[in-house]
């Protein structure tokens, strides 16, 4: 779906950071478990690259995993459960939004800190506002650790689309690096921003029935879960014109590619 050392080259971003080699040295001396939080993880295909490398790292890991859509939990979780490597961590499986997740922090009086948050693409969904989802995960953030958001660009073919009139079915803000990063900077946090050029191969988008990867791609691009099985057919034709407008796709040889170029916000507690 992804060029490969494309899609990959978030993880060194984040396994290079400063605090994450002191957190796993003080932890390996106490013996205590690395914890990491997904936000909105999907499937899974970036969390996974990221826990084998850790893994690689520091074997004591427990992992909690937000994610509402059952469908997608479960393939994340045949995948933990199926890959020898990733057995070897401990899973507490989330299956709800964050609004909920913060919800039953509070209801139990839970102040557990992470030290490495993800969420990679997942911000445009969370409930209740900017201000507010970024309390919940400042919340959530260990002094020593590291916050890793990923969004689209604003100018890259994502944030092109949208836009577009399908966004009607998408209630869910749409946060964009600048106003993510201030409200950060808000509370205290110390940011870093780095873009990561990715060209996504959209040549099966044109079918309208073409594969499980390729409808988890198009609900990528519209923001829209189902969207390949639940837009009317003038609405999905509307989206296929878009992508063949000037300066969205180009083709490589047989291949049709977009530009899905991410933002990405690292930051940690000053």
């Amino acid at each position: 779906m992804y060029p490969r050392n494309a899609r990959e080259a978030w993880v060194p971003l984040l396994l290079q950071h400063e605090n994450l080699g002191g957190c796993i040295a003080r932890l390996e001396q106490s013996g205590e478990p690395l914890k990491v939080l997904g936000i909105g993880s999907g499937t899974g295909i970036e969390d996974c690259k990221l826990i084998t490398r850790l893994l690689e790292m520091y074997a004591n890991i427990h992992i909690t995993v937000i994610e509402p859509n059952d469908g997608h939990i479960k393939i994340y979780q045949d995948t933990a459960s199926s890959t020898e490597n990733l057995r070897k961590a401990i899973w507490d499986w989330r299956e709800q939004r964050w609004d909920e997740y913060l919800g039953d922090r509070r209801a139990k009086n839970d102040s557990s800190k992470f030290h490495v948050i993800t969420s990679i693409h997942s911000t445009y969904y969370l409930e209740g506002g900017l201000d507010a989802s970024i309390d919940g995960i400042v919340d959530c953030l260990h002094e020593d650790g590291v916050l890793f958001i990923c969004t689209c660009s604003k100018d890259d073919a994502i944030g092109k689309l949208s836009n577009w009139p399908w966004n009607k079915y998408y209630t869910g803000p749409l946060f964009i690096p600048p106003n993510i990063r201030k409200s950060l900077e808000r509370r205290g946090l110390l940011c870093k921003e780095a873009a990561l050029v990715e060209y996504c191969d959209v040549t099966n988008c044109f079918q309208r029935d073409s594969g499980s990867n390729t409808r988890h791609l198009i609900d990528f691009l519209t923001h829209v879960v189902d969207f390949q099985e639940s837009a009317p057919s003038n609405v999905y034709n509307a989206f296929i014109e878009r992508l063949h407008e000037p300066g969205m796709t180009f083709r490589d040889n047989e291949r049709i590619f977009i530009d899905v170029t991410g933002d990405v916000i690292i930051a940690k507690k000053k």
